[in-house]
């Protein structure tokens, strides 16, 4: 009891120093609540940007090029048939090889057989009627005009021969080549009109390897160029390929379509579809300047980087020409002995103060 007097008493004596020190306590809590944030500064050290450089010089590299490619069929054609009449016959199952001119449907072909037969019964009586009328004209038994209009029946008589013989042979559709059937739309039975779709068919006794060459490499593409093909089908095989033919025009990415044609027989057999790999090869070597890619402050579109001269980061231009792998070959704008940044140069523009921290001396070769 006597403690808690005790106490009391001492409280009650510093009374006065408690009360100050929480009204210190919460104007220092006030303060820090209400004071304005601590600007941070945005501005860029006045100090050098420390980058990486390597020292432009000229490398051995060679030409070869190399790209992926689809497989086309050499032909591909939509069979449609000329005549109109009822399927009697099919011998179009899709897989089925087929030589040129082999028949792939027969129509019904009474109606076009009696309008055949017919036509030529005309066309044979007016050819024996135009013969008698020129006998009879020479002899001078008949007038000029008889024998010209005997002449003119023989002529239409022939040209309805000939359609009515077409017709008949329209019955039957045919292969226009030899090749694989891959589609039959029709069946025995049904009735097709003429113009309707009835199949489909490709050759694939040889190949089309369809390929987009960049603007840099297409002068290398001319027809009849060799080239070496290959397939993830058939990994331990290299086919032996030609230039066909080469577009004119490039598409919106700057490349050109070019076809490859290869023979497809053997046991490797390409398929429609496929991806296949044509490479382009150069034994021989050529001196080229060298560029590393990760140089570049932009797209290929646009190259651009920083050359270090005299302690300043310089932007500069140059022509690109053939990429490789890592490296792109330089075709004007920088020259051998140049220093490029190839790291750091994100915090970099045009005339920044540089301190190079890391310098490598040649460019590995390609």
């Amino acid at each position: 009891m006597k403690n808690q007097q005790t106490i009391v008493e001492k409280l009650n004596k510093h009374k006065v120093f408690a009360v100050a020190l929480l009204a210190l306590l919460l104007g220092l809590f006030w303060f820090f609540q209400h004071r304005e944030p601590k600007k941070v500064a945005t501005e860029r050290p006045s100090g050098r940007i420390p980058v990486s450089v390597a020292l432009l010089s000229n490398a051995a590299v060679r030409d070869s090029f190399s790209t992926i490619g689809t497989i086309e069929a050499f032909r591909e054609a939509d069979i449609f048939s000329e005549s109109a009449g009822l399927v009697r016959r099919v011998s179009a199952e899709p897989g089925t090889p087929k030589k040129a001119g082999e028949a792939l449907f027969l129509l019904d072909d009474e109606l076009a057989s009696a309008r055949k037969r017919r036509a030529e019964a005309l066309y044979r009586k007016a050819k024996r009627d135009a013969e008698r009328y020129k006998i009879l004209y020479s002899e001078g038994a008949v007038a000029l005009s008889a024998s010209e209009t005997a002449q003119l029946q023989l002529d239409e008589a022939e040209a309805e021969f000939i359609t009515a013989k077409r017709k008949y042979g329209d019955t039957r559709v045919k292969a226009p080549f030899s090749g694989m059937v891959t589609a039959r739309f029709v069946e025995q039975g049904e009735l097709v009109q003429e113009g309707k779709k009835v199949a489909q068919m490709v050759d694939l006794s040889k190949v089309k390897v369809i390929i987009f060459v960049p603007e840099q490499q297409i002068v290398k593409f001319v027809p009849g160029t060799l080239l070496t093909v290959t397939s993830d089908s058939y990994p331990s095989e290299a086919f032996s390929g030609k230039v066909s033919s080469v577009s004119d025009k490039a598409g919106r990415d700057h490349t050109f379509r070019v076809e490859v044609v290869l023979q497809n027989s053997g046991h490797s057999v390409f398929r429609s579809g496929m991806f296949a790999r044509v490479l382009m090869k150069d034994e021989s070597g050529r001196q080229a300047l060298l560029v590393p890619r990760v140089a570049l402050v932009s797209g290929i579109r646009k190259p651009e980087l920083f050359v270090v001269r005299n302690g300043k980061a310089y932007l500069k231009p140059f022509v690109a020409g053939m990429e490789l792998q890592k490296q792109i070959e330089v075709l004007g704008g920088l020259s051998a002995g140049e220093s490029v940044v190839i790291s750091g140069q994100n915090e970099l523009h045009d005339g920044s103060d540089v301190v190079v921290i890391d310098q490598q001396k040649s460019l590995a070769q390609p």
